[in-house]
């Protein structure tokens, strides 16, 4: 029950502290040049490890990705920078399939890409092909891209969330500790988890010398912090009155 007094003939509440639990965000930049090359061989499929222990996360927030060309103007027609490359040929290893991988008409012509974070993501998806069904935490976020001379450029594709759809996520109860992340790159119809997209210097399929291609990410995570603040909360019921007629 709140106390109150009288002041001057009007009714008010005393202050009351609110204590409320402190956050704090940390920026975090990822870029797939970091990755080891020896155990995954492209870009595509990657587990970062992170440059600390992060811990009570609350929310993680994609505030902006750099990603190369998606489509290489200098043939005729383009062809993808970016690749496909199914799991039936092997994981992100050196030892998988590579041959086989080209953007198989599709890479060309994708409004959007889709990332993956394992066991973060919290955006469903709808089936492909009008199946009956959906996928359930599918993806984190969804990357759209600019088109030019009716393929998608041959210049670098810049995401911000300030000009762009926001891509973030909350976790009740917070994430208690997080130390790496499982990223993979894909397009909406591989979200049976067939495979993942990446990119080659020269369009072709990945080898010991055409991986030098990267993207980059920036992340803002939110962590509950050990501690609280007190903000006053000052509660009356006193009217407005002109300047002159109230004193202090």
């Amino acid at each position: 029950m709140n106390r109150a007094f009288d002041h001057n003939g009007t009714i008010v509440s005393a202050s009351r502290p609110v204590k409320q639990l402190r956050t704090v965000k940390k920026t975090l930049l990822i870029d797939s040049e970091d990755r080891d090359s020896t155990k995954y061989y492209t870009n595509g499929d990657v587990v970062y490890y992170l440059p600390r222990v992060y811990e009570n996360v609350v929310s993680i927030r994609l505030k902006s990705l750099t990603l190369t060309p998606i489509a290489n103007q200098s043939t005729s027609p383009p062809s993808g920078t970016a690749l496909i490359h199914n799991y039936s040929n092997g994981q992100n290893i050196p030892t998988a399939i590579w041959a086989n991988d080209n953007d198989n008409g599709v890479i060309s012509t994708v409004n959007y890409i889709l990332v993956d974070i394992e066991g973060l993501n919290k955006c469903d998806e709808a089936s492909v092909s009008a199946q009956r069904s959906s996928f359930i935490d599918s993806y984190f976020a969804r990357i759209p891209l600019t088109k030019s001379q009716n393929t998608y450029g041959n210049t670098i594709i810049n995401y911000n969330d300030r000009s762009e759809e926001e891509n973030i996520t909350t976790y009740y109860p917070a994430i208690s500790k997080l130390d790496r992340m499982h990223i993979v790159m894909r397009t909406h119809s591989q979200q049976d988890k067939s495979g993942f997209i990446y990119w080659t210097n020269d369009s072709e399929p990945a080898s010991a010398n055409n991986r030098q291609l990267n993207y980059s990410m920036v992340f803002e995570l939110e962590m509950l912090e050990n501690g609280f603040d007190d903000f006053s909360s000052f509660e009356t019921r006193i009217q407005n009155r002109e300047a002159g007629n109230y004193g202090c």
